[in-house]
């Protein structure tokens, strides 16, 4: 600071040493904070619930505790991708495994495991729908979201015609279909399912539709950062660190209880 008082010509003065520590500050802080596209996956992501929606909520504690502040952005997932490919957000939360990203964007280390399972509607499907391998799951009508990763092998099957998918720009539209019987299957987490049916769907319509155990991808989820940006990769040791600091401390069990209450 003296030096830079010095330089500046400027002599010993309370008043602009608090404006210069001040500017310092602002400017510390503008540089410490991370931009984060968001898609809408309640209640792990979302502008309506608590803390951004579970994963969120950790991403900012985990940050925080590296002395890094973080802003959500909410946007349709698709956008929120390329949006951040190109650099005008820091990273996206959040995204299964994708070995083609690995071009464009860091991934942090895994964060959660979400696994999807396919919800079903009871009057076109027998249970317990017996497959092995997606390629058994041909005769159905499958629903997708538009941007959702689901796992490599769904859409390369869907880009062969092996499967009929029948895709959405959301999920409640997905399940609006489902109810109608307009398609057999739609995959998604099995508390976002019926978090959704819940909250958008009478009780008939709910008790319409069942959901199959058996998961269709491994659920390994990451935040993705950009290449773009040459902090990137400072961010993504921060996170990284902040989240094995809350694992540590226990905090993962309380910042569930607050979304999950």
């Amino acid at each position: 600071m003296a030096r830079i008082m010095k330089f500046l010509g400027l002599k010993s003065n309370r008043y602009l040493i608090v404006c210069l520590l001040g500017l310092f500050v602002a400017l510390r802080s503008a540089a410490d904070t991370v931009k984060i596209a968001s898609g809408e996956y309640p209640p792990w992501t979302s502008e309506d619930l608590p803390g951004g929606g579970y994963l969120n909520l950790l991403i900012s504690e985990a940050f925080k505790l590296q002395g890094i502040q973080v802003e959500f952005e909410y946007m349709p997932w698709k956008r929120a991708l390329e949006a951040t490919r190109v650099g005008n957000y820091h990273a996206s939360s959040f995204w299964g495994e994708n070995k083609e990203r690995e071009r464009d964007f860091f991934h942090s280390q895994s964060i959660e495991n979400i696994y999807f399972v396919f919800f079903y509607n009871k009057n076109s499907v027998d249970a317990p729908i017996k497959w092995q391998q997606l390629s058994d799951l041909a005769q159905y009508r499958i629903g997708a979201t538009r941007g959702y990763t689901y796992n490599e092998e769904f859409w390369q099957l869907y880009h062969l015609n092996k499967l009929r998918v029948l895709v959405g720009n959301d999920d409640i539209e997905s399940l609006q279909k489902l109810v109608e019987g307009k398609i057999d299957l739609f995959p998604i987490s099995q508390f976002t399912g019926k978090y959704l049916l819940h909250r958008n769907f009478s009780t008939s319509q709910i008790q319409s539709i069942g959901f199959d155990d058996k998961p269709l991808s491994e659920g390994k989820n990451f935040i993705l950062f950009s290449k773009v940006h040459s902090e990137n990769k400072r961010y993504v040791k921060a996170l990284n660190e902040g989240l094995d600091l809350l694992k540590k401390k226990g905090k993962l069990k309380q910042l569930r209880e607050e979304i999950f209450k």
